[in-house]
């Protein structure tokens, strides 16, 4: 080897020892940008990034060894692990990234064959150490992503009525507007939601607002938009 080059870790490489094969999957085009000047401009990290979206599947179309994958990537993409269950038929490795840690979502992307996750917060050498570990096949279990295992709720069993009350309620309509939309009065409406927070209650959940019946809504998979 040359004096000063810098050697490539075996680890870190591609199938035949190649520079590892590299997605950069994000809604943020700014963020993309950073992955990808920071993955290129890094000696330590001998990776070519050949795709650098926001859609899964181009992505999987072109074929990459490790895809960092951001997991919500706005309205209207595949959800979390239709995404990794995608990418992983390619034969990629997927390292979750996230701003938000999204315990539900993680825990999809995991299911369905993901390697790992790193919040963005993270220093660059711990999504280096992150890629690494993901390109060798191996789980990469952060302190992060242990903790969210380790959180894991429980979700209460709703019937179909207490399930309407809620995702209606939870989408900004009034009482009395969900009475209407469920053919019920507005006082049998606000008792379907009076067992949904019961039952959210039970299992050690606070779902007492709206606010807060909005976000065990959402956490659960249980909105539309969810």
């Amino acid at each position: 080897m040359a004096a000063g080059a810098t050697p490539q870790r075996e680890s870190e490489t591609g199938p035949g020892g190649s520079l590892l094969r590299v997605g950069v999957i994000d809604d943020h085009e700014l963020v993309r940008q950073g992955l990808r000047s920071l993955l290129v401009e890094s000696e330590a990290t001998p990776v070519r990034v050949v795709y650098s979206g926001q859609d899964p599947r181009e992505c999987a179309a072109i074929g990459v060894d490790v895809a960092l994958l951001d997991v919500d990537l706005g309205p209207g993409s595949p959800d979390v692990d239709a995404s990794v269950s995608l990418l992983v038929e390619t034969g990629a490795a997927v390292l979750l990234i996230s701003a938000f840690e999204d315990a539900r979502a993680i825990r999809q992307g995991l299911t369905a064959g993901a390697l790992g996750f790193v919040p963005k917060r993270v220093s660059f050498d711990t999504l280096q150490e992150a890629l690494g570990t993901v390109a060798r096949q191996e789980l990469y279990l952060s302190v992060d992503l242990a903790a969210i295992l380790a959180a894991a709720v429980e979700t209460p069993d709703l019937s179909p009525r207490e399930l309407d009350a809620l995702r209606l309620y939870a989408s900004g309509l009034s009482m009395t507007a969900v009475g209407r939309k469920m053919g019920i009065s507005p006082h049998t409406a606000k008792e379907y939601l009076d067992r949904v927070r019961a039952k959210y209650g039970a299992v050690g959940r606070t779902a007492r607002t709206r606010t807060e019946l909005y976000a065990v809504a959402r956490s659960d998979g249980l909105l539309p938009d969810a």
